[in-house]
């Protein structure tokens, strides 16, 4: 079963969508600080029997820094219904993955290297931890060099009590992958809350379709590359478009080399160099 997080501070109510049962809870009747809205949000971790919460804030480029990587707190909702996340502490593992880790109530993070063994399994690196945190300090994690394996571990400890996540993105429908005693805050758009034009799964395919056809990716394509929907999505020109990668398939891990976008049958590609999506073909 999807779930979708609605946070909505500046209307003065914040719901949330529990991981069991479903069903909405009103949790504020006035807009609440961002020390109010942690404390309503590690609530909520605790009542879902969970050790931490985690939202994929979207996807960066290589030569991200920290103020940039912070920026991904500073948008649109994830501001309005997250505002202690810019306080969080950047920890950065290389990648092009964004992550907000909140521990639950005295609980602390740490994140350590990982790498996939030949079996699919995680050997995790204990003796080099990339950063360890304090209790209740919320961390904002970049990481992931593959779409196919995580290359960190994220441990939450609490006493003597830990538990482990492997923060990854699901290929299937660009949501956080589910881990066991980890609450999904992540924002998620469905077709009430967003275009429904823009993000049904129709839509998405003709998008893809249509960028398959252009010389350039088509071009990519036929010399073995793949062509990737992120889950993502930009607001170019007016219009809301579904971002795609294109990049090379390895044996252990998947390479990013080019992003684009479509938006009513427009197609952009990003412009790392100057920070911009342009349009396909004009240069």
């Amino acid at each position: 079963m999807k779930k979708y997080l609605v946070a909505v501070c500046v209307c003065a109510v914040l719901f949330f969508v529990g991981i069991h049962g479903g069903g909405m809870r009103e949790v504020s009747a006035k807009a609440p600080g961002a020390d109010e809205n942690l404390a309503i949000l590690q609530d909520i971790i605790r009542e879902n029997e969970c050790q931490a919460g985690m939202a994929f804030l979207g996807y960066t480029y290589e030569g991200a820094e920290t103020e940039e990587i912070l920026e991904y707190t500073r948008q649109g909702e994830v501001a309005a219904a997250y505002p202690f996340l810019q306080d969080g502490t950047v920890v950065d593992a290389g990648g092009y993955e964004i992550y907000a880790i909140v521990p639950g109530d005295d609980c602390r993070v740490s994140v350590y290297p990982a790498h996939p063994t030949e079996e699919g399994e995680y050997l995790d690196d204990l003796n080099a931890p990339y950063y360890m945190g304090q209790e209740n300090e919320i961390i904002i994690l970049r990481c992931n060099v593959s779409e196919i394996h995580s290359n960190v571990m994220v441990s939450v400890q609490k006493q003597n009590m830990s538990v482990q996540y492997h923060p990854m993105v699901s290929l299937k429908d660009g949501h956080l992958a589910a881990e066991t005693h980890c609450y999904d805050f992540s924002i998620y758009y469905n077709g009430d809350e967003y275009d429904p034009g823009y993000d049904s799964e129709l839509d998405i395919r003709i998008a893809r379709e249509q960028l398959s056809e252009t010389d350039e990716v088509s071009y990519y394509l036929g010399l073995g590359m793949s062509l990737w929907y992120t889950g993502t999505e930009e607001y170019i020109e007016g219009k809301n478009c579904p971002v795609f990668v294109l990049g090379t398939d390895h044996e252990d891990h998947f390479t990013k080399e080019h992003y684009y976008a479509v938006g009513d049958n427009v197609v952009y590609y990003y412009d790392p160099s100057g920070d911009a999506w342009l349009l396909l073909g004009a240069g």
